[in-house]
């Protein structure tokens, strides 16, 4: 080969070698600078995420201690409202238990109103009955005692008119009265001494039936306290 032709040659080998060393390098300068650039938004990512994370990890451990705390409050007022409830019951049950008892001890009473009532209801009765039959044994009491009274009376009279046939009669039972003096006079000596027989007999009944009439107002009439 000729000495051009080798220079040619050498010459095209040399550019084609110094062609492709500029085209790697700058290709190479590319690949790092985006390689830097990628890492660099990767350091960014990386570090957004880690802020992520922390401020998640930090929700996270808010809620879980907001959600303990509620728990918590929410057991707390299960626990206040079962002891309520529970002393609200025991309260309910005292005062169905003491209006039970109020219950039987009224229900006790009404009984003993109620006998009460019948027995002031007989007695009632009775009195009336009693009051009824007061105004009749009072005036018939009345009666009696005018009726004695008149009796004695009577037998009063008698004994005054018996007197005054006594001494003719006596003059004639001795024989010695110069008067006109007979049997006559004895015998109506004699009937005036019955007449106050009859009038003491009749007093002395009137005496007993009002005696008789006096019991028994004692017995069925009260007398006031």
């Amino acid at each position: 080969m000729t000495s051009w032709k080798v220079s040619l040659v050498a010459g095209l080998l040399l550019g084609a070698g110094v062609a492709s060393a500029g085209w790697y390098f700058v290709t190479q300068k590319s690949n790092d600078e985006a390689l830097a650039m990628l890492a660099k938004e990767t350091e960014v990512l990386e570090a957004q995420n880690a802020n992520l994370t922390s401020k998640f990890q930090q929700l996270n451990e808010a809620a879980g201690a907001e959600i303990t705390r509620l728990q918590e409050k929410i057991i707390q007022a299960q626990i206040t409202l079962d002891e309520q409830l529970a002393a609200q019951k025991a309260e309910y049950e005292k005062r169905l238990s003491s209006m039970k008892t109020e219950q039987k001890t009224m229900i006790v009473t009404k009984k003993k109103l109620d006998t009460q009532v019948v027995k002031l209801t007989s007695t009632a009765e009775k009195q009336k009955v009693v009051l009824d039959n007061s105004k009749a044994l009072y005036q018939q009491q009345l009666l009696l005692q005018k009726q004695v009274s008149k009796a004695e009376a009577e037998v009063k009279k008698a004994k005054r008119v018996a007197k005054e046939f006594k001494k003719p009669c006596d003059e004639f039972k001795s024989g010695t009265s110069w008067n006109w003096v007979s049997q006559a006079d004895c015998d109506k000596y004699d009937a005036k001494l019955k007449a106050v027989d009859d009038a003491e007999a009749q007093l002395a009944a009137l005496q007993e039936e009002l005696a008789e009439l006096n019991t028994k107002i004692d017995i069925e009439i009260p007398r006031p306290e």
